[in-house]
């Protein structure tokens, strides 16, 4: 079995995808809120868009100790997230910005959404390519545990909803706290076996 404890590549790699993906949805917060004009928010995304990048570039080069199917899974996360920053970006300045309607519209807004869907899949694959069955466990047991939480989250919202207590949320928060919900997973792990799953 490979060690508990996570490369310095794998954590790098790691960082700088949780980077990208924290700084732009700031950075789309701070730009809806008009703090800032379009364009100054068009260099900004440069950012989480070359951390990214570069989360990608230092997946290729992960460590030996790591498994094929975390190499795998870690680049096509990066592709994922970094699609989902592009296509993002794209419908805020096209519909958002410039006030396209129409099947374009339609298309551009349903690509970020199809990269959530992505992450899903991606976090599958590592499911099914792992070889160590020890590892395989933990990773099912982080995937139940985010989507104990998410539909559980959703199910108690949806009913407030219902009955007017709270107001509407957008659809794509779920699958959002499903995301957030893998890391509250990997922690789990790491508290009930000592490791975090798939960083190591």
């Amino acid at each position: 079995m490979t060690s508990d404890s996570p490369s310095s590549t794998t954590k790098l790699c790691l960082g700088a995808a949780a980077s990208s993906l924290i700084g732009a949805l700031a950075l789309m917060f701070v730009w809806k809120s008009d703090a800032i004009n379009t364009t100054t928010a068009y260099v900004l995304a440069t950012i989480p868009v070359s951390l990214m990048v570069f989360a990608f570039v230092k997946g290729l080069s992960l460590s030996k100790d790591n498994s094929l199917a975390t190499h795998r899974y870690l680049l096509r996360m990066a592709l994922t997230m970094a699609f989902y920053l592009i296509t993002l970006m794209l419908a805020e300045h096209f519909i958002d910005g410039r006030g396209l309607t129409g099947p374009v519209a339609a298309l551009l807004a349903f690509l970020p959404g199809l990269s959530f869907a992505g992450v899903v899949w991606v976090f599958g694959g590592l499911i099914m390519e792992e070889k160590d069955e020890f590892f395989r466990m933990l990773y099912v047991r982080q995937g139940l545990i985010a989507t104990g939480i998410s539909f559980t989250l959703a199910a108690i919202w949806g009913f407030l909803e219902t009955y007017s207590i709270v107001e509407p949320v957008a659809a794509f928060w779920w699958p959002t706290i499903w995301c957030l919900g893998l890391g509250v997973g990997a922690i789990f792990n790491k508290i009930k076996y000592g490791t975090y799953g798939e960083i190591r």
